[in-house]
């Protein structure tokens, strides 16, 4: 071969050599790879027992994380609804390639051989209350899944949540079995560290000499993790071993189990110089004004309790009532899409539910508001935000029905009885709910003979208003004793005969 073409073709394999040297070089990657963690610690189970150490736990994960160069989100005692909105911001932040590390403390549960971690607000469960379990809950697969389709190369999942059966009570049967998780099968580009095998049950502590702040399968994770350039088999084997040797000194089994579905080696603790500059840990947690809410959440599930409305017309205006499902700290609403939301206040009386002060859950329109959509939010008593409902807003029809439901509420103002010159009755509270009214009917001691009584038209404008030539009286017989008076509604249905005796 000419001298010239051969050193070309040196040079050429040289520089293959080395890029695949380069490619193949530990932390070659690494460096366009980022690393991001959510940490959630449950301890402040509102209706199953409550947990001691699990803050503690994603506290000393949370630090460790951040020192070893992850960006780490971490949140505390929080609910289904802060739970959704926790992991749904982690998802937009995870980038194509990056790595997704999920850690979580507090209880969790299998059902049918799926796992589930619980938020603080979950219920209590019984036999038969499995689709409610599952709607309250978070499968661990589901998380590791939505990491993956957010664009991370490996999502880590890391869980201590094997503990006791939380919805065991005394002298009934429970949901599910007794303890752990069933440690089922995930995808691939997902590793999963359980803090104990299948159906076992992980120690908090080793008894009552035990001061540590953390479980036994964290204290041990945190030591892992301070190993340099350790993969994390390595730090799975090594947690293993010493979380085994920890738990039998008390005469317990526990051993961690992990479930391996990556490609390569994951190192999260990469040697030093590799780790370019420290990560952050930011809290997360739920924003303290209503107005601030970014945009329109989606609608409820179907089956979740709805806020109630309801419309009281006046010739001032609207005063719009909302039933809320739950406790609140705090309420607000919007008119339309667009804007800010406004927050009510609150008012002088504490709730005892919730030890804070009632929110106003209610607020006026102008009196020529046109149909439209409303929008209702509130924060329940953990402050997490309940979601954005819609409540549709029809003048005709709200005026009607309000009407009606004042009417069917208060009967016993329909008529009322004077004597002045004879046996007057009046019919002055039904004349003035006239919207809500398509025809009355009465007869006198049970006679079965009805007739009619005169109603003026309707005027949205000015609803409550008699025109001065309303018929609200009129004479009867002395001799009467009792009155029937039937009320047809405007939407066709009938009121009862409603009796009303004679007496002034």
């Amino acid at each position: 071969m000419p001298a010239a073409p051969f050193r070309a073709a040196v040079r050429l394999c040289l520089l293959a050599a080395f890029l695949l040297a380069t490619a193949l070089a530990p932390g070659a990657a690494a460096e366009e790879q980022r690393r991001l963690a959510l940490v959630i610690g449950n301890n402040d189970y509102e209706h199953i027992p409550r947990l001691e150490k699990a803050v503690n736990d994603a506290e000393a994960v949370a630090r460790r994380l951040t020192e070893i160069g992850f960006a780490v989100t971490l949140a505390k005692d929080i609910g289904r609804r802060a739970t959704s909105r926790a992991v749904l911001e982690f998802e937009k932040q995870i980038g194509q390639g990056d790595l997704a590390l999920f850690y979580y403390a507090g209880h969790g549960y299998s059902v049918s051989g799926q796992d589930f971690l619980l938020p603080v607000d979950i219920p209590q469960a019984e036999p038969g209350d499995e689709s409610m379990f599952r709607d309250e809950a978070f499968l661990t697969n589901d998380l590791a899944d939505r990491f993956l389709r957010a664009g991370a190369k490996t999502a880590v999942l890391i869980l201590d949540a094997c503990r006791d059966n939380p919805f065991e009570q005394p002298g009934k049967r429970s949901i599910g079995g007794s303890s752990g998780l069933a440690n089922q099968p995930l995808g691939e580009g997902i590793f999963v560290l359980y803090s104990a095998g299948q159906y076992q049950a992980a120690l908090d502590g080793l008894g009552p000499g035990d001061d540590n702040p953390n479980s036994v399968f964290t204290r041990s994770l945190l030591k892992g993790l301070e190993r340099p350039n350790a993969s994390i088999v390595d730090i799975a084997k090594t947690t293993q071993v010493e979380v085994r040797d920890l738990a039998a000194q008390v005469g317990h089994v526990q051993l961690p189990s992990y479930y391996d579905q990556i490609l390569g080696s994951v190192v999260l603790n990469p040697r030093a110089g590799e780790v370019t500059e420290r990560g952050a840990t930011q809290t997360f947690q739920e924003g303290t004004t209503v107005a601030a809410l970014p945009r329109l959440d989606p609608a409820p599930k179907p089956g979740k309790a709805e806020p109630i409305a309801s419309f009281t017309r006046s010739n001032a205006g609207w005063q719009v009532n909302i039933s809320l499902p739950e406790p609140a700290i705090q309420f607000g609403y919007r008119v339309g899409t667009e804007g800010e939301f406004v927050d009510t206040g609150t008012m002088a009386t504490i709730d005892q539910r919730t030890g804070r002060p009632m929110p106003v859950t209610w607020f006026v329109l102008p009196p020529d508001q046109p149909a439209g959509d409303l929008y209702v939010t509130w924060r329940d008593r953990r402050g997490e935000e309940a979601g954005v409902f819609a409540i549709r807003f029809d003048p005709d029809d709200s005026l009607k029905s309000g009407q009606k439901q004042i009417l069917d509420q208060l009967w016993t103002a329909w008529v009322s009885f004077r004597e002045y010159n004879g046996t007057l009755v009046y019919f002055t509270h039904l004349v003035s709910y006239r919207c809500g009214i398509e025809r009355i009917e009465y007869a006198l001691d049970n006679s079965g003979a009805f007739e009619n009584w005169p109603l003026p038209a309707c005027d949205p404008d000015n609803p409550n208003a008699v025109p001065d030539n309303a018929e609200l009286y009129r004479k009867i017989p002395k001799s009467t004793k009792s009155m029937q008076v039937i009320v047809t509604y405007y939407d066709g249905t009938r009121s009862p005969e409603r009796n009303f005796n004679v007496k002034f």
